[in-house]
């Protein structure tokens, strides 16, 4: 009785450690090659502007026909005399966070639109 209790244990500790790495084989790890907000104010950046808008967009399959909230914030951070912009989605569907920062506002639109 003991040897059935201790193999149906260890099998089941097997399945378990091998589900969880199952699970996150799905998980993407981003990589960024720019500095998001958290880290440039780490470097010795300030926010010297904040705006923040809440945008109403198109759901993605399956929910096609309901609308997603997305919530953007720009930044605005000077170190010195340079001036660098950050732009961070919150989309309220996916649950997920986009970020992306460069030099001008428009490179940072281009950059979270790839």
């Amino acid at each position: 009785m003991k040897k059935l209790y201790l193999s149906a244990t260890v099998c089941l500790l097997f399945f378990n450690w091998t589900g969880t790495h199952q699970i996150r084989a799905n998980e993407s790890i981003e990589t960024q090659d720019t500095p998001d907000v958290l880290e440039l104010q780490r470097l010795g950046w300030e926010v010297v502007e904040k705006k923040s808008r809440i945008e109403s967009r198109a759901g993605q399959k399956p929910y096609q026909n309901l609308k997603r909230v997305v919530l953007v914030v720009k930044y605005r951070l000077r170190k010195d005399k340079e001036l660098y912009f950050c732009l961070v989605e919150y989309d309220s569907q996916l649950d997920t966070i986009r970020e992306s920062c460069a030099d001008n506002e428009e490179k940072t639109e281009e950059r979270l639109e790839r």
